[in-house]
């Protein structure tokens, strides 16, 4: 049975060592990591003089995201309060996943996909938002949703109130307001979230109505905020001005590749996690659709890993087939979902955390700029999504527990031991870098500077490329060194570690 790993560990106990094991892995990556990229820059501007001061005015010139500029004006500078702050946001994320799943029948297998999930996105989210300081600013807002939606199923689904309501609303509302002032599609996520679950209560709850408008009153004028800063405004009308004198339809068109990439096919292992866990809720329903999921799920894990095969034709953004296949798969998934959850608040439940992670994709098809770090909020909430459909699963086999619990113990342990290995030598080449830094800092008069590139899929922004000029200066500034910034070369090197 799917319960069967408790024979092993106390329920308990296991959840505890996860949560300490996701801590201890985050400090580790966390404090191997160097500033790198922007940081530099914001670490630069955030010892210049007051940091709220300089926030605003960012807000009035460059970015209406508030509290990201904050966060930049504050931490960078400070590297050792990073290195706490990020494995207390992570360790926050996977205990408030697994809050909010519920997680009750199948613990130990949750707990374990939960954990599988964190360690296994793609490269690119990874060094985006794992190990960059400003890419904190994504995992801030994706904590504090999380911690939103936790606290919102109680004032929801709860009719007698007890003595916390207020402070839990309070607090809502709190984290609403930050949300709105750090990142776009979050917070557009998060209002049309809460208009979902007010139009819910006016049929099922009433009572919680009172609570909902005002989050939703924070949730919106914060995102207006934002988006009308004069920085915004102006940094869109001259970084973005072609595409903002588009069409909609032609915005969408143009994004819907990048999307399908970003959303779907970078995400390999969380799509065939995702892919898996659909195969067994319908696995066993005696429901002649059953078959039609099954196969379209199996093609989704196919797709996701056809790279293996040498051939780009499945995994190509802009091919037909993906054009085609990433909107069915949606469907089908939908589908799965309402035809094979008996439990009617289970069904609803799963099906409100899909379309939170659907959206937070959909509305980056309106944005000039859809990175890796965009996804983050669509593959962590595909992970709330996939342990409530775990607890579903009524599946006797015990085989078929093994063979799954087998899978999640390979995926972490591989990705334990990669995120050792690569971070092992990240530390290893920030020391060499540094050693070369202080070298040209003592010996001006060599002209030209050699900086040895880290390890690929290490690091975001840590290497510089030709034409980069603002991050030539800054990392320049940053490390006091005293010649040209153009005389500064990044090159690769051969890892003999």
């Amino acid at each position: 049975m799917f319960n069967m790993g408790t024979k092993i560990l106390k329920k308990q106990n296991l959840y505890k060592l996860i949560v300490l094991f996701v801590f201890i892995v985050f400090c580790y990556i966390t404090i191997k990591t160097p500033l790198a990229g922007d940081d530099w820059g914001y670490a630069l501007n955030g010892s210049q003089g007051s940091p709220i001061l300089m926030t605003i005015e960012f807000y009035k010139g460059w970015s209406g995201r508030f509290f990201s500029e904050l966060w930049g004006m504050l931490i960078p500078k400070n590297k050792i309060l990073w290195n706490i702050i990020n494995p207390l946001l992570f360790t926050g994320i996977y205990v408030f996943l697994y809050k909010l799943t519920d997680v009750k029948k199948k613990p130990v297998l949750n707990a374990l996909l939960i954990l599988a999930f964190i360690l296994s996105v793609d490269d690119n989210l990874r060094m985006e938002t794992y190990t960059w300081i400003m890419g904190t600013t994504y995992i801030i807002p994706l904590l504090f949703s999380l911690v939103y939606f936790y606290i919102a199923e109680r004032i929801v689904v709860t009719k007698e109130y007890d003595k916390n309501i207020k402070i839990f609303s309070y607090l809502s509302n709190v984290l609403l307001f930050i949300i709105g002032l750090m990142m776009e599609n979050i917070a557009a996520v998060m209002i049309g979230s809460i208009a979902i679950l007010i139009i819910y209560c006016f049929f099922n709850n009433k009572n919680a109505l009172k609570y909902l408008v005002i989050n939703l009153f924070f949730s919106s004028i914060s995102f207006l905020i934002m988006r009308m800063s004069p920085g915004s405004a102006y940094r869109l009308m001259n970084d973005n001005a072609v595409w903002a004198n588009l069409s909609v339809i032609e915005k969408i068109v143009g994004a819907y590749p990048n999307f399908l990439q970003m959303t779907f096919i970078n995400n390999n292992y969380a799509i065939a996690l995702f892919s898996i866990v659909l195969i067994g809720l319908a696995i066993n329903k005696k429901n002649k659709y059953k078959y039609v999921s099954v196969i379209v799920s199996m093609f989704g894990i196919f797709t996701v890993f056809s790279f293996v095969l040498g051939s780009n034709m499945f995994n190509d953004c802009s091919s037909i087939y993906s054009m085609i296949f990433w909107p069915l798969y949606v469907i089908n998934a939908f589908a799965s979902i309402f035809l094979f959850i008996e439990d009617t608040y289970q069904r609803d439940k799963t099906i409100f955390l899909l379309i939170v992670a659907g959206a937070a994709a959909v509305v980056m098809l309106m944005s000039p700029i859809y990175g890796s770090r965009s996804a983050i909020y669509t593959v962590y909430y595909l992970i709330a999504v996939s342990v409530v459909i775990l607890e579903n699963i009524d599946i006797d086999y015990k085989y078929v527990s093994i063979v799954f619990l087998l899978i999640l113990l390979f995926i972490i342990g591989d990705r334990t031991v990669e995120y050792i290995n690569k971070y092992h030598l990240v530390g290893l080449r920030n020391n060499e870098r540094m050693e070369v830094i202080k070298y040209y800092q003592e010996h001006p008069e060599d002209e030209e500077v050699w900086i040895p590139r880290f390890p690929v899929y290490s690091i975001h922004g840590a290497d510089i490329e030709p034409g980069d000029t603002y991050h030539f200066e800054t990392f320049k500034e940053y490390y006091g060194l005293p010649q040209d910034a153009d005389k500064i070369h990044f090159y690769f090197v051969e890892d003999n570690y």
